[in-house]
């Protein structure tokens, strides 16, 4: 009998990496999403608001980006939404 091994999950909470939950210090892929956590989203159902600042999930989301774009990520798009981006891990050189 063959097992398949267990591949790990290409789409990761913004919560999960800003609390450290999540490292992707020795991630094994080359691309990944990143996304609002579920509360995240329901409290900020109510739309952008450009004047107080305060726009939970696309803020949180980027947060995590930019913390991950310390770490050798770089953005590859942003959802039109805000709700999900997509990263890929910076080439080093051989």
């Amino acid at each position: 009998m063959v097992t398949m091994q267990q591949r790990p999950p290409r789409i990761f909470s913004a919560d999960d990496i800003l609390a450290g939950r999540v490292s992707l210090d020795g991630y094994p892929f080359r691309y990944i999403y990143i996304t609002p956590s579920l509360s995240s989203v329901m409290s900020g159902r109510s739309g952008f608001r450009l004047k107080t600042g305060n726009n939970g999930p696309p803020d949180q989301m980027l947060s995590a980006v930019e913390f991950l774009e310390g770490r050798g990520w770089e953005v590859v798009t942003v959802d039109i939404s805000a709700h999900v981006t997509c990263m890929r891990r910076i080439a080093r050189p051989a």
